[in-house]
């Protein structure tokens, strides 16, 4: 890395604390491995400026917060004398909008101090890399300029400004034949106005004119140019003397079509960037109920930049390996990409995916052979190119993000799918927080309900034991004890349920594909129906990915509040005749297929068949599919329409012996894995309480079944 000036890299530290500047040089240099790097200190914005106009400087380390000056104004600057000097912003009173605006201005890199030696070996690394890269590009350039002037055309031209020689590079680079151009004026070639060559040649020929002339111009092409565009080309003019002093002109010609392109191309990725940029800090300030806005206002923002048709944000379900589309932006009146996607209908693209592969496509026509369920599936919602990036957490995809044009081709530079990427990454992370907010959210929702109960309800049932103990001993009577006993067992009760809630909540553990009605059966067995209750379960309940554990706790809460609450006028296993004559007429309707009376003892559902016309006192709860899931029935009482809304509440119950948290933990039990639950109108031939499951799949409404990390 010398050039014979000495150090290899010299390295200039701006900060107004000159104590630190010591400390820093010390690092450096000794921190900088095989490179002899020397560094040189200034405390102020205005006297390193100056510096750097005297001295060669390969790196500039500046501080933020200065008196003077601050990091980014000096900042500013250095970009106006040095455009590309590597910039290390260095500082200690950092932030995510410093940052932000840093790299907006022009910083090479940013790094925010720390404690410790060890920050000065990863700043030595920096400054080195960024010198290496710096003078790389450097080299590049000059090399790329020789390479332009050895493909410039040559031509000369008459003092009326035709041409009377052009070389092989000017034909090659045009598209003409030399006989096409000798004897024409070359103003007659541009493809729109003539008059950049014009000005051009008339002031090289000039009296007193300047050595050269430089013009651009787009030239109309010649039948042998090779590409569709227009050619952008850049001249310059000299005069050349002449025996007779008639003025003659020799010019060069370049094509810098692909430097616009490239230029233009830095622009857009200059501008892309931005927009991911802005968007991160939208994201990452958004409050938990706005952050579905937000991430579709993402999508729309860097769908515009880019130029897009469309942007979908998917989450995938490793369970049932079905990634489900939970938010879009689509500009103009194009079609939406599909709602669901399984691996089956899109397995080249998922495979990739979830070997966490950034997926581009130029067109969809450029899919391999084995790749025909994707083609098919792109093909119908009309993409053309096609870039969808994987969104990772805890190593596992938890969704992607597609970004798309309809029908036409598009090329992806490396860069703009990077950026793309970066897309997903921060919503991946956006969604994530809001998964860990709800959660702390839900936690300190339950811990207010332990307390509430703690100081509320389990207050009640201790006066009672209190009292009848105090009774007891006072009359010397142990009757009222068996009444203490009562409160005792209430308070047990509701400590029971409220423990479920504080220690499960809204979460479940493995899930696997269990049968509906398996789980129901187990749970009807589990819970004390008493000798009165019929348990019907119809055909067609299929199979589901749950937690077999608590979804048998949902079934037994709900065939327990269905027992509890089964008969207006008994207890259970206590059936009053008014009760048993109410049932009886909805039961009547409840027949089994070949006539036979159903099973009414509780010990052994009677499975697959409807319900016989039961005993007068018997009480029918049955279990049977929905287009969406499944439901919950009992002939009891029912819920009035306008409860139905608050059943699921804690502490809710109509029952004396109720603690009022059975429906709640239903309830959490159903959100925990991503689905839906209901009080319905009930069942005609039945007349009582109807829950309805909607396990129809991951909607944006509910969380999602699988969990986001923490990452």
């Amino acid at each position: 890395m010398d050039d014979g000036s000495g150090a290899d890299v010299r390295v200039l530290h701006v900060d107004d604390e000159p104590s630190l500047t010591d400390l820093v040089s010390i690092y450096l240099e000794r921190e900088a491995g095989d490179v002899d790097l020397s560094v040189s200190t200034s405390n102020s914005g205005a006297d390193a400026l100056e510096r750097l106009r005297q001295e060669r400087v390969d790196c500039v380390v500046s501080d933020y917060d200065m008196p003077d000056v601050d990091g980014l104004e000096f900042l500013r600057a250095v970009r106006s004398e040095h455009p590309d000097l590597p910039f290390i912003l260095f500082t200690g009173k950092g932030s995510e909008e410093v940052a932000r605006d840093a790299f907006r201005v022009g910083a090479t890199d940013y790094m925010q101090k720390d404690t410790g030696t060890d920050q000065y070996t990863v700043l030595a690394n920096r400054v080195v890399n960024a010198v290496s890269q710096y003078r790389a590009k450097a080299a590049s350039e000059r090399y790329g300029t020789a390479i332009e002037v050895l493909d410039s055309g040559v031509y000369s031209l008459d003092s009326s400004g035709c041409f009377t020689s052009a070389d092989g590079v000017f034909c090659e680079l045009t598209g003409y034949d030399r006989e096409a151009v000798i004897g024409r004026e070359f103003a007659d070639l541009a493809a729109e106005s003539d008059d950049e060559i014009r000005a051009a040649f008339e002031r090289v020929i000039a009296p007193d004119a300047p050595d050269t002339e430089r013009f651009e111009t787009v030239l109309s092409p010649g039948p042998a140019y090779p590409h569709d565009d227009d050619l952008l080309c850049e001249g310059h003019l000299a005069l050349r003397p002449t025996e007779d002093d008639d003025p003659a002109v020799i010019g060069t010609l370049q094509d810098v079509t692909e430097r616009r392109r490239r230029r233009n191309r830095l622009r857009y990725e200059t501008r892309l960037k931005d927009a991911v940029l802005d968007t991160s800090t939208s994201l990452m300030s958004a409050e938990t109920d706005e952050i579905g806005t937000k991430i579709e206002w993402t999508l729309q923002s860097v769908g515009e930049v880019a130029d897009l048709d469309r942007c979908s944000v998917y989450l995938y379900d490793d369970e049932t390996n079905v990634a489900a589309r939970m938010h879009d932006w689509r500009g103009g009146d194009r079609c939406e990409h599909p709602e669901r996607v399984a691996l089956e209908d899109a397995r080249w693209l998922l495979e990739r995916l979830h070997r966490f592969e950034n997926v581009r496509l130029h067109r969809v026509s450029d899919l391999p052979p084995d790749a025909s369920d994707t083609k098919r599936v792109l093909t119908d919602v009309e993409t053309g190119g096609f870039v969808a990036v994987p969104m990772v957490s805890k190593w596992a995809l938890v969704g992607f993000v597609v970004f798309d044009v309809v029908e036409t081709s598009r090329s992806w530079t490396d860069t703009e799918v990077d950026l793309l990427r970066s897309v997903g990454n921060n919503i991946t992370h956006t969604l994530a927080r809001q998964r860990r907010e709800r959660e702390l959210q839900r936690q300190n929702d339950r811990l207010e309900e332990f307390a509430s109960v703690v100081s509320h309800d389990l207050r009640n049932p201790l006066n009672v034991a209190k009292g009848f103990v105090e009774l007891a001993r006072e009359e010397e009577d142990v009757a009222y004890l068996g009444r203490a006993l009562d409160g005792v067992t209430r308070m047990d009760t509701l400590l029971n349920d409220v423990l479920t809630l504080a220690r499960q909540g809204r979460t479940v553990g493995e899930t696997h594909s269990i049968a509906i009605e398996d789980v129901a059966e187990r749970a009807w067995k589990a819970v004390d129906t008493g000798d009165d209750a019929v348990f019907i379960i119809e055909d067609g309940l299929g199979s589901t990915q749950a937690d077999q554990g608590r979804l048998q706790q949902a079934f037994e809460n709900l065939f327990r509040n269905a027992v509890e609450h089964g008969a207006p006028c008994r207890d259970p296993g206590d059936a009053s005749a008014d009760g048993a004559s109410e049932r009886a007429a909805g039961a009547s309707d409840a027949a089994t297929t070949d006539g036979s009376p159903a099973d009414s003892s509780g010990t052994e559902p009677a499975t697959h068949e409807s319900a016989a016309t039961s005993a007068s006192d018997e009480l029918i709860v049955r279990v049977g599919p929905t287009e969406t899931g499944f439901y919950v029935a009992d002939d009891g009482p029912g819920i009035p329409a306008d409860e139905r809304d608050a059943v699921f509440e804690h502490g809710h119950t109509t029952s004396a012996s109720g603690t009022g948290f059975g429906l709640s933990i239903v309830e959490s039990i159903v959100e925990a894995h991503g689905w839906d639950i209901e009080v319905t109108a009930p069942e005609p031939d039945l007349g009582g309480a109807r829950f309805e499951f909607d396990i129809g799949g991951v909607r944006s409404e509910v969380e999602p079944r699988f969990s986001l990390s923490d990452d």
